[in-house]
């Protein structure tokens, strides 16, 4: 029977795809629509149905069909069609009312900046991008430093870097801010800062695959039960790689927080936080030992931000990924806190490899099997590869990777625990805080360290 069925799979398969090797996209996507359910053609009715769509032009309908039917090559043409479709509606050309004939100025950068009302606008190499900030915020009045540093975070897709020090240095604001997500690893941030610390969320002003729902849930959770109120700034600035033939997305790391540099002044911000955990930190690429505190990377940004008058802080460096699933997990937001970015607004996609990360290890039904999660685990190097080892280990799926054994003959319960060294690189002014919080959720690692032991590709 199952020969039977895998040769009529194949004849389908054959038929679909000499009427799409024919051009007959309406055809050709209408048939294999009927095999998306197929757990022999589901993939190849996948590929099919989302190119039809893309060679007709109907960028839309390949993002709507993409949230629908998760995986690696559906997010990657959604991404494509989100850049067609900003171009064609006029997102990427969308410019200021009184500045629109201005040109890219790089002789004197600081003249690319605009505003009107409370839209603040910056010219760059191809184009216009936005922020609508809060009442308040007034371009004069903000310090020229944190105009060059937020130029430098935008600008890294062109290799445009300027020189901040050439500018006047601006005096440390007085409050902590964070750049927040809503995901799990910048929600344990949150818990492990002040609470006082300003929280503020990126907003992607334009329609994309990526759903607000999940964050949106979390904000309201802020605000009825801690009575704090997440800020929201609305911005295109996204949109800048994709002048450049670059999907959708951060320009750079700091990126998802350069609102908060342009209104530093506006709201005496003088430290600015990211939840950038163990495995962006003292891990490079995930996967093998670093001493971070001597990593150029962030001796150099280090130094920028404090030009601009801003201690820049990774307050769950010494924590992985794991530790930060435990700390949400334990906090009051473990019903409602989701890193998922496909899911519906309700519930997470299970498709993707966030949400075989993160959502898998908190019980939360996965696919194992789905095309992104096989893709991901079979990858060399592995992304964020010891961080998915103990997910594995977690979810009891050692079995299923044969090809990662050798990876997992050790217990990794160590890696939920936070490396005490890491503290170290915490500012003083929030190190006691951090500690003290810390220390109310996890374990310090025991010595010698484990993780500084990591090297899985050697």
């Amino acid at each position: 029977m199952a020969v039977v069925e895998n040769i009529m799979a194949a004849l389908r398969r054959l038929r679909i795809r000499r009427l799409y090797n024919r051009g007959d996209f309406s055809k050709s996507r209408n048939l294999a629509l009927h095999e998306v359910s197929s757990t022999i053609n589901r993939d190849f009715a996948i590929s099919i149905v989302t190119r039809c769509h893309y060679n007709q032009g109907n960028w839309q309908d390949v993002i709507d069909f993409g949230n629908l039917h998760v995986s690696d090559f559906s997010a990657h043409f959604s991404s494509k069609a989100e850049s067609k479709l900003f171009a064609e509606n006029g997102l990427l050309s969308s410019q200021p009312k009184s500045n629109s004939q201005e040109s890219w100025n790089d002789q004197s950068p600081l003249k690319n900046w605009y505003q009107e009302g409370t839209r603040l606008w910056f010219r760059y190499p191809k184009g216009w991008v936005f922020w609508d900030m809060p009442e308040g915020f007034s371009l004069d009045e903000t310090h020229e430093s944190l105009l060059f540093l937020a130029m430098n975070v935008l600008l890294k897709p062109f290799n445009i870097r300027y020189p901040i020090e050439k500018s006047t240095s601006r005096h440390f604001g007085k409050r902590v801010a964070l750049s927040y997500s809503g995901g799990i690893d910048s929600t344990a941030a949150a818990l492990l800062l002040p609470q006082d610390t300003f929280l503020s969320y990126h907003r992607r002003s334009f329609p994309s695959s990526l759903n607000h729902g999940l964050p949106d849930r979390l904000f309201r959770k802020w605000e009825e039960q801690h009575g704090r109120t997440v800020s929201q700034i609305p911005s295109n600035h996204e949109l800048i790689r994709t002048s450049i033939d670059l999907p959708v997305g951060f320009s750079s790391d700091f990126a998802a927080g350069v609102h908060l540099i342009l209104l530093s002044d506006t709201l005496d911000i003088g430290t600015l936080a990211f939840g950038t955990p163990i495995d962006n930190t003292w891990l490079k690429k995930g996967s093998r030992f670093r001493d971070f505190s001597e990593a150029s990377y962030w001796i150099r940004w280090k130094k920028h931000f404090a030009h601009a008058g801003l201690h820049l802080e990774f307050p769950i460096n010494h924590i992985s990924e794991a530790g930060a699933l435990k700390i949400c997990n334990n906090s009051r937001f473990s019903e409602c806190i989701n890193s998922c970015l496909r899911g519906n607004g309700d519930t997470e996609c299970g498709k993707c490899w966030k949400c075989f990360n993160k959502n898998g290890p908190l019980g939360r039904k996965i696919d194992f099997e789905s095309t992104e999660i096989q893709k991901f685990l079979h990858r060399y190097p592995m992304p964020t590869a010891m961080h998915a080892l103990w997910a594995i280990q977690t979810q009891s799926l050692g079995h299923q990777v044969p090809h990662l054994r050798p990876l997992l003959d050790q217990s990794l319960t160590w890696w939920e625990n936070y490396y005490p060294p890491g503290l170290d690189l915490i500012g003083t002014h929030l190190r006691e805080s951090v500690e003290k919080n810390t220390m109310k959720y996890l374990q310090p690692m025991e010595q010698p360290y484990s993780l500084e032991q990591v090297n899985l590709y050697p």
